[in-house]
């Protein structure tokens, strides 16, 4: 395990962004991010159910992981943020093993959210340096 506390918050930030990115693209480009992944969405419900993942939970993702990022000395939130990330992780090998493989467009959001996940476990918050200290110094007059 490496404890360093910068590297975390580094981590947490660039998995936030990622989130948010895919979000917002999901928001105003649905038919084109679904498309992207191999599916379409052909009814009011289903555009219901994507924007319900790809842009709320995905939203609500990023912002979890930035608070984490925040609050990185307190170790649980990026823990619960490295959860989040490898339930996706999880759903995608029970989609292997149940379904099959996937497309070869699948496999690097599979690697990004195993890497992701996993170097948030590994990567432990450890102590911020020190601030530098403020000496007082005497005046002779």
């Amino acid at each position: 395990m490496i404890h360093n506390s910068r590297l975390r918050q580094a981590i947490l930030t660039l998995a936030s962004l990622a989130f948010a990115g895919i979000a917002v693209g999901s928001l105003l480009a649905p038919h084109k991010m679904a498309d992207g992944l191999g599916y379409t969405l052909g009814s009011v419900d289903a555009l219901s159910e994507f924007r319900a993942i790809y842009v709320g939970l995905w939203l609500s993702i990023a912002a979890v992981l930035l608070i984490a990022g925040r609050h990185v000395e307190q170790g649980l939130l990026g823990d619960l943020a490295a959860l989040l990330i490898l339930g996706q992780t999880l759903g995608r090998l029970l989609s292997l093993v149940l379904d099959g493989p996937p497309t070869s467009r699948i496999w690097p959001m599979f690697a990004l959210e195993t890497l992701g996940g996993i170097a948030l476990l590994l990567v432990r918050p450890g102590a911020l340096p020190p601030a530098t200290p403020v000496t007082a110094v005497a005046r002779r007059d």
